[in-house]
Order: C-alpha cells, then sequence, then structure tokens
C-alpha cells in the first residue's frame, strides 16, 4: 500500500499538472462503476497526477494500477493526517457511489466532480433522504450522467440543480473485441447465450434463466459475474430442470475471450444506468437483446431487440426467432458491430479530461479575478 506523499518537488510542479483525486467503494473486478473508473485513469493523460481511494481494501486492479503509476490508497487504513492531507492535495476529487460520493464532500474548497451511474438508486426511495441529497447534487460542481435517461431521471427527482448535470457516454477500449461478425451455429450444435454482471437483483438473471427453460435442449446459459445470489440462482435452475444447462463461471478477468465464446448476448437488468457489457457484447459480434429499462435503451437504441422486464416468455421467443434464421442471426451481429462504434474509449476519457479541465480553468479564472 503506498503512503501519503506531498514532496517539494511535487508541490512544485502544482502549477503544471492537475490532480484528480478519485474515491471509490472498492477495486472489484465484479462491479461495473470500477472498470470505467480503470478504463478512465489507464493511463493518466500528459499533464495529469492521479490517485485513487477506495473505502474498503480490496483492490483486484492492482497490476494495472502500478503498470500505469496510479497510486491508491485504503481509506480504512490510512491515519488522519494522512486522510488530512490526501483530501487537501487534488485540484479536483471525483467520486463514484454511495457512499464514496459523500465522503468526496470533505475535500472543503476542491472542485468535485460525480458520475451518476443508474437511472435509480435506493436512497430515492427514502423521502429522509431528500435533504441529503438536494445538498449533495448542490455541493458537487459538476454531475455526469451516463446517459441522457439518466439525467432527465435525474432531473425529475432534484431539478434544483440542473445547470450543474452534464452527459458523457461510457466508452469500450474496441481494441480489445473482435468486432468480428458471428456466425449462426450448425444445427447440431449447442446455442451458448451469456450474460456478464453481478449475480444481484438488479441483473434479473432470473428471468434470463427461466427463458432458458422455455428454449430446446441445444441452448445453453453462461453467467459471468458473481454475488450473494448465486446459490438461488442455481436452485432456480435446478427446480426447473435446466441445471446441465446453466453454467456459473464467476468473475472472469478475460471478458473479450469469455464473450467470444459465446454464440448470444442478453441483459435483463430491471435497472441500467448505461449497459457497459451489452456494448462489449456488440463489439464481439455477437446479437444482442436486453430489457426495455431507461439508460440501456439508448445504447440499444432498437424497440425491436428489447423486450419488458421479467418477461421471459417474449425473451424465449425472440431469442428463437433471431436463432432460427440464418439471414436474421447475421443482420443481428452487423448491427452489434455498426452500434458498438459510437461508444469509443477515447471519446469517452477525451469529454471526462474536458470536464476536469474546464473546472480548474474556471478555478484560476476565479483566482486571478477574471471570472465573468
Amino acid at each position: 500500500m503506498n503512503t501519503v506523499t506531498l514532496d517539494a518537488d511535487r508541490e512544485s510542479d502544482a502549477q503544471m499538472t492537475v490532480k484528480i483525486l478519485h474515491i471509490i467503494n472498492d477495486l472489484s473486478l465484479n462491479g461495473g462503476a470500477q472498470r470505467f473508473l480503470i478504463d478512465l485513469v489507464s493511463p493518466p493523460p500528459a499533464g495529469y497526477e492521479i490517485k485513487i481511494i477506495t473505502l474498503e481494501d480490496t483492490n483486484e486492479f492492482r497490476d494495472t494500477l502500478d503498470a500505469q503509476g496510479v497510486t491508491y490508497y485504503a481509506w480504512n487504513t490510512l491515519s488522519l493526517k494522512a486522510k488530512w492531507k490526501l483530501l487537501r492535495w487534488p485540484d479536483v476529487v471525483h467520486g463514484h457511489l454511495f457512499p464514496s460520493i459523500y465522503l468526496a464532500l470533505a475535500a472543503f474548497g476542491k472542485k468535485r466532480v460525480q458520475t451518476e451511474h443508474n437511472s435509480h438508486n435506493r436512497r430515492r426511495d427514502h423521502i429522509w433522504m431528500k435533504p441529503f441529497e438536494y445538498l449533495l447534487y448542490w455541493r458537487y460542481h459538476t454531475t455526469v450522467c451516463i446517459t441522457q435517461q439518466v439525467q432527465e431521471e435525474l432531473e425529475a427527482f432534484i431539478p434544483q440543480w440542473k445547470s450543474h448535470y452534464q452527459v458523457v457516454f461510457n466508452g469500450v477500449d474496441l481494441s480489445k473485441f473482435s468486432l468480428t461478425a458471428k456466425q449462426l451455429p450448425a444445427a447440431d450444435a449447442p446455442i451458448r447465450i451469456g450474460m456478464v454482471g453481478r449475480l444481484h437483483p438488479y441483473k434479473d438473471q432470473p428471468t434470463l434463466i427461466r427463458a432458458l427453460a422455455l428454449l430446446p435442449q441445444r441452448y445453453e446459459l453462461h453467467f459471468a459475474g458473481d454475488g450473494d445470489r448465486r446459490e438461488e440462482y442455481q436452485s432456480l435452475a435446478t427446480s426447473l430442470g435446466i441445471e446441465d444447462r446453466v453454467f456459473f463461471h464467476g468473475i472472469r478477468s478475460d471478458i473479450p475471450d469469455f464473450l467470444d465464446g459465446l454464440d448470444f448476448y442478453v441483459q435483463s437488468s430491471i435497472i441500467e444506468g448505461f449497459g457497459l457489457a451489452a456494448v462489449e457484447a456488440m463489439a464481439a459480434g455477437l446479437p444482442v437483446l436486453a430489457s426495455r429499462v431507461p439508460g440501456i435503451r439508448e445504447v440499444m437504441d432498437c424497440e425491436a431487440n428489447m423486450f419488458d422486464v421479467g418477461d421471459s416468455e417474449t425473451l424465449a421467443s425472440m431469442i428463437a426467432n433471431v436463432c432460427g434464421d440464418a439471414a436474421t442471426y447475421q443482420a443481428s451481429t452487423q448491427r452489434s458491430i455498426e452500434r458498438c462504434q459510437l461508444f469509443t474509449l477515447s471519446a469517452f476519457r477525451e469529454q471526462y479530461y474536458d470536464v476536469y479541465q474546464t473546472l480548474v480553468d474556471g478555478k484560476q479564472r476565479l483566482a486571478n479575478g477574471k471570472a465573468s
């Protein structure tokens, strides 16, 4: 674990280097926001120095961050003095997820950015949280929403600070994926359906499991990801008599390879801020179906490839229709390859660093008495 150092040389470079501090709950391989952050900071652009705080001492990206020269700290291992120094260090603090977004407010006098990763969260269900949320969005200079629909939901929840909100789409490093059209498997070969994500109620894997039970024996289901619902979902497969066709692969660090082994992809979430996993599946050339929820609808942009939340019967029928005709399958895989090109990692990173630079430039203009 790195120690907090604010040496004189680094202080003297403050005018040359923009210092960004990210705060997130953990850096587990099992989380979309965590992968989002790693893509954002790897590597740091010229002129930026980046540090990361995790609330928990879970960091499965240590090797990646070490290779990129990004320092990281576990909040619960730091002394009070080290915590204070670290919060005083940056020009911009970027908060990710609850409760990390609240800790970022402790960086007094700093420019603050947060990313709104979802169109809904449980905090919005509790009326007593509303004053705290009102304060939160007021104190963040910029809240970046990952889709237009996420921003619209936020504006409906707290409209007072809509001038602080903007949209930046997530991006995918397309070079990691095949970008090659898939071929429909032969009639005597299995058809492998997959999904990537935490085994969590928000992802609604049971709908996909129930859909598989309605499909012929040649269809298989493969999950990448883990969570506390694994045993429950395994039991559901057993109760439906399809346990030999449902495979739980756990957390995978080789998602491109996992996707290359599939023939079809489904995102069955009941809440989805963006649907990065669906974009990655498109980049792997897979036909993709998704639930009709805010966020991912914007990514899919095709009602014909979407189904209502929890509707396993319609989902099974849609899968069978695509896989029952080679021309339909080919058209679907080709559309995926074309659609994913809209969500590049380079555009995503460029827009976020523009946000940081705008905040820093604004701070400098105020310091020079030139703000309009």
